[in-house]
């Protein structure tokens, strides 16, 4: 009963994060870009726009599997998926190999996975790793709505295991 209560409670707040940027003209937009990564080496490219873009359109169904946490969480409803793309800076980050990645992203159409990222977020990490063919390939930074939506889902976590 308590992970049913948990989990309405966190798509209740998904779905108060908004569903990401809106354009001049009101209408939804894909997310935009942040400033550029300081002190540790870009390795990968940012994933290509086309491929946000792909996400942006076709998207229906996103995993979130932490690594260290007893904890997992999907999002179906269209507006939480396009809130969690809008996440996605169009900047590629430095990265840092102190950083480890805390979970993993699944993006699903139509039932079959059409993009995976690790997800890096903590000790002043906040970005994204993605796979091509089972290989890191791309990474871009986490916007800064994205820093507080981890933030927000780590604190309800933690509350919940308080209880």
């Amino acid at each position: 009963m308590n992970k049913i209560v948990f989990l309405c409670c966190v798509s209740l707040m998904l779905l108060a994060c908004g569903g990401g940027q809106k354009a001049s003209d009101g209408t939804s937009a894909a997310p935009t870009a942040t400033a550029p990564a300081a002190n540790h080496p870009v390795l990968y490219p940012s994933v290509a726009p086309e491929t946000v873009k792909m996400l942006w359109d076709k998207c229906d169904y996103i995993d979130f599997v932490f690594y260290y946490l007893n904890f997992s969480m999907s999002q179906k409803e269209p507006q939480s998926i396009k809130g969690t793309i809008a996440h996605i800076s169009a900047d590629v980050p430095g990265i840092d190999p102190n950083c480890k990645p805390i979970g993993r992203l699944f993006f699903q159409s139509e039932g079959k996975n059409v993009l995976e990222a690790d997800i890096f977020y903590s000790n002043g990490c906040a970005y994204y790793i993605f796979y091509e063919d089972g290989k890191y390939a791309y990474a871009n930074k986490m916007m800064p709505a994205g820093s507080q939506f981890f933030d927000n889902i780590f604190k309800q976590v933690e509350a919940q295991q308080k209880k």
